[in-house]
């Protein structure tokens, strides 16, 4: 019997050094992270590749978060979303209407570990062990 798929996550920001440590993070807790700088590189690596969750930062050079996950749901409405944010905008209505999670930064990380586990819960594919 061969195991199951580590869950495949798409990390999208603008800063190098989120994005690793993001990504670290993922892999800690059983995951594949993909790394994507922009909301276009993002696009590009979604459409050719099989995720899970996408975790987007807001506020980026060019496209918005809320640009890249409008695209995603055009591609996959059912895939799990957390978008993450240091901005003051109200994003509650956006977060609703695009069914997407959205977390306030400074990240806290037990409710990021949540936030991961219930997308991946929801997307069906089993939620890691170390995110249980």
């Amino acid at each position: 019997m061969s195991e199951p798929r580590m869950p495949r996550v798409l990390v999208v920001d603008d800063e190098e050094r989120v994005r690793g440590l993001l990504c670290d993070l993922l892999a800690a807790w059983g995951c594949q992270a993909v790394e994507a700088a922009n909301g276009a590189q993002a696009l590009t690596l979604f459409e050719a590749g099989d995720y899970d969750l996408v975790l987007t930062d807001y506020r980026m050079p060019g496209r918005t978060g809320l640009d890249l996950i409008q695209d995603v749901r055009d591609r996959d409405a059912a895939i799990g979303v957390i978008m993450f944010t240091a901005s003051a905008a109200d994003l509650e209505p956006d977060s609703r209407r695009l069914e997407f999670t959205l977390l306030r930064k400074p990240l806290q990380l037990d409710g990021l570990k949540t936030a991961v586990g219930e997308a991946l819960h929801r997307r069906s594919r089993g939620t890691p062990a170390a995110l249980r």
